[in-house]
């Protein structure tokens, strides 16, 4: 007993508590085991070796337990410091408490020397109150006794490195608590600089290629303007030859110069097109009303434009069935952006309608608006289509064959082109057909 005194050491402690717990359960005192019996001997020696087994057994139990602590510590390792992300626990003043290797190599500042630094120091001055800003929730709603914050906050800033290296930082913030129960901020930062980097070159690029297709819209539109006047004066001439006016043609020169009148009206349409479209996608529609002839100046001009491919496709005109009237139809609208609109919906019911399909057109004049509408005996578009007709560049497939050339925006002009006329433009299936109707709102034709 006088050995007890002598032992130091946690070892030393728990194997002296082992052996009193064993004197205490023993039958004999250790002064009198020379007084046991033979086979009590054998028993108490079978007792310690058995025992002793044990104590191997559980010796091998914590060696592997040990490997398995030291391959988990080894994981955690890898997991936490080695993370491609850098992270740091962030206390309420802004302290920081922890954090792993990739943090401390992003803010260029050894690990040991990073802990109790401002984590606020890293940031740019000019980006505190970003960073503030949300913070700022995670603590205000944390909870004491559940250790919960606030939405988890995100936000990208500026940071600085211990050297004065500047980085985009890219910032995901959670509240928590320390094992004191204190409320603390789990940060995890990585480094963005690049992407940032890729976004304003993107950004710069998008706002060249949008400046050279301004440019390239812009000479669209001035050469489309400035070539209608010298083509209206051509065609002009070409009418006044073919009347007689220059004198009696012969039937080929005649034929020649209806050709060149009927090309020179194509081109036109194509200019007026070009314009049209040009100005949608540059938002700068300018209307200005005049009073026209519906039949001679819009209708017939444009079916004059198109008289090769309806016979090409051998279209069939009705217009008995729109009801238009044999006498003059007087309105009062922009004489370019309508025939725009008749224009394009002709187009279509030839693309689309099919090689001998009938085409008919009506106009119904109404006390505040007029109706009209251009119908062909196409097969109807199909309801997966229908919300795409009048968005800008969208297209449908052909109902048969290949899809018809175009880029999608003739019946988003269409569409604009009706409501600056103060009208409604929509489409009607019918069962033996497809049918555009539009409104344009009426003026006094004798003031116009």
């Amino acid at each position: 007993m006088t050995s007890k005194d002598s032992r130091t050491g946690d070892l030393g402690e728990m194997r002296w508590r082992a052996q009193e717990i064993a004197w205490e359960k023993a039958a004999q005192p250790p002064e009198k085991l020379g007084a046991l019996s033979p086979e009590e001997t054998q028993r108490t020696l079978h007792e310690l070796r058995v025992h002793q087994i044990e104590l191997d057994m559980q010796n091998k139990e914590l060696r592997r337990a040990q490997a398995e602590l030291d391959a988990a510590r080894a994981r955690y390792f890898d997991l936490y410091d080695r993370a491609p992300v850098g992270y740091a626990t962030v206390s309420k003043k802004g302290l920081i408490l922890e954090t792993n290797l990739t943090a401390a190599t992003l803010l260029g500042v050894t690990r040991g020397a990073l802990v109790k630094q401002s984590f606020p120091r890293f940031i740019f001055e000019e980006d505190h109150d970003l960073y503030y800003l949300h913070r700022k929730p995670l603590f205000e709603t944390h909870s004491a006794s559940s250790g919960q914050g606030g939405e988890p906050q995100a936000c990208e800033l500026r940071m600085v490195k211990k050297d004065g290296t500047a980085f985009w930082g890219h910032l995901a913030m959670t509240a928590a608590q320390d094992a004191c129960g204190a409320p603390v901020l789990r940060v995890v930062m990585s480094d963005v600089t690049e992407r940032k980097r890729a976004e304003a070159a993107l950004l710069e690029s998008e706002q060249r290629v949008r400046q050279l297709n301004e440019h390239i819209l812009n000479m669209v539109m001035v050469f489309s303007h400035d070539i209608r006047g010298p083509l209206v004066a051509i065609a002009s001439i070409l009418k006044l030859m073919l009347r007689g006016t220059y004198g009696k043609l012969d039937q080929s020169p005649a034929n020649t110069v209806q050709d060149l009148l009927s090309r020179c009206a194509r081109l036109l349409g194509t200019a007026e097109d070009y314009l049209g479209k040009a100005s949608i996608v540059m938002g700068s529609i300018e209307m200005e009303r005049e009073v026209l002839d519906l039949r001679q100046d819009i209708i017939d001009a444009v079916l004059e434009e198109l008289a090769d491919d309806i016979t090409r496709h051998e279209i069939v005109i009705d217009n008995r069935l729109g009801a238009i009237p044999a006498g003059s139809i007087v309105i009062s609208a922009n004489k370019t952006w309508l025939k725009a609109v008749y224009r394009n919906l002709f187009t279509n019911a030839v693309k689309y309608g099919g090689k001998r399909c009938t085409i008919s057109f009506g106009f119904e004049q109404h006390e505040s608006h007029y109706r009209l509408n251009v119908y062909n005996s196409g097969r109807p578009i199909a309801d997966e289509d229908r919300e795409k007709l009048f968005t800008k560049f969208g297209r449908i497939g052909s109902l048969e064959g290949p899809t018809p050339d175009g880029v999608g925006l003739g019946l988003c002009l269409s569409r604009e082109i009706i409501l600056e006329h103060g009208g409604e433009i929509w489409y009607e299936a019918r069962p033996d057909g497809s049918n555009f109707v539009f409104t344009i709102s009426r003026e006094d034709e004798g003031e116009t």
